[in-house]
């Protein structure tokens, strides 16, 4: 029987980096999902908080509360995405010869195209969920609005990944790999 550890089809480098990766992308849900069951006295009262920390900072009338939750719902998002697309990396990677440049069927164009895809995908999801779950929560609300306000953050992530990969190959002198 052959050792998991010693199999030469797995970078051990990356199965840990995609362990850890996931590990740190449910924690961010359940974290998401703690903070979305506070009923909405308790979050106000954290929002609050969180304003006059703000205003002893940069001054009284910098931004309302309203905004201020709606830029905490932009930043959760994004570092879910963050999260969510460092996972996806790493588990392709982590088999050096069943990676999604390997598979059979190529639905989507390139590996970064995937990451992503599925990326996008896994936040977008956990943004549903979480505002559906806030419908049976005292003093909270789910909606639409909402989960338009994460898609936000999970856009400016995916953007910046995608430029910041293209101009990556693009100074390595590369051009993305590209399945046809």
């Amino acid at each position: 029987m052959k050792s998991f550890v010693n199999n030469k089809d797995v970078s051990i480098p990356d199965l840990v980096a995609a362990i850890v990766s996931w590990a740190l992308t449910v924690g961010w849900i359940i974290l998401l999902f703690y903070l979305s069951s506070e009923t909405g006295t308790i979050s106000t009262g954290r929002s609050s908080s969180a304003l006059e920390f703000i205003e002893m900072i940069f001054g009284k009338g910098v931004m309302s509360e309203v905004v201020l939750r709606k830029i905490a719902h932009v930043i959760e998002y994004a570092i879910l995405t963050v999260l969510s697309f460092l996972s996806v990396r790493f588990t392709n990677k982590a088999s050096i010869t069943r990676s999604y440049s390997e598979s059979p069927v190529k639905l989507i164009k390139s590996d970064n195209e995937m990451y992503i895809a599925f990326s996008m995908w896994l936040s977008l999801l956990t943004a549903v969920v979480d505002e559906y779950h806030q419908l049976f929560v005292d003093g909270r609300d789910g909606s639409i609005r909402d989960v338009l306000i994460d898609s936000v953050g999970i856009i400016i992530v995916l953007i910046i990944i995608r430029v910041v990969f293209t101009f990556y190959l693009y100074r390595l002198g590369r051009k993305e790999i590209r399945y046809e």
